[in-house]
């Protein structure tokens, strides 16, 4: 399915809600939570390029995440819906990059954005594996309709004080 994806269009499959659970005595969405829902996000990715734990199950192979960036812009309340937007900045045998940003819905105002890089792990070994040629080349028909659209947001770092 990911072949196709239509070029430049955001990978936007994960809409989640804010539970009270996840409220914390500011009043607001704990941090902690919005990795949750970038990590559900990353889920959706995940099972359109055949990676989930289905994959996980047949091969003994997972992706890990080896690195986050996260920047939080807005405060999130319970009961607020958000979609996240993700894109393949690229992959490479073991890798793959990603961004993703949270919109709180229905104003679409950026909540949080993450960079992320995830590795491809065999988990009897432990170690960082090859992509298997299928999943690679789902993830490279994302990134390639990513191309050239990474967010300006990319790429940063925390800045000293």
């Amino acid at each position: 399915m990911t072949e196709y994806w239509p070029a430049g269009a955001p990978f936007d499959r994960f809409e989640g809600t804010v539970k009270p659970e996840w409220i914390d005595p500011n009043g607001h969405m704990n941090l902690a939570y919005y990795i949750v829902l970038f990590d559900n996000a990353v889920t959706a990715l995940c099972e359109a390029c055949d990676l989930d734990w289905n994959y996980t199950g047949r091969t003994n192979n997972g992706v890990f995440a080896a690195e986050t960036h996260t920047r939080y812009k807005q405060e999130l309340l319970l009961g607020e819906r958000v979609r996240v937007h993700t894109w393949v900045l690229g992959v490479d045998a073991k890798r793959m990059h990603l961004a993703l940003e949270m919109l709180r819905l229905p104003d679409l105002r950026q909540a949080a954005t993450v960079e992320m890089m995830y590795l491809h792990v065999d988990l009897g070994t432990r170690r960082v594996a090859p992509w298997p040629t299928a999943q690679r080349a789902r993830i490279e028909a994302l990134a390639a309709a990513h191309a050239g659209c990474a967010p300006d947001w990319v790429g940063r770092r925390v800045m000293p004080l």
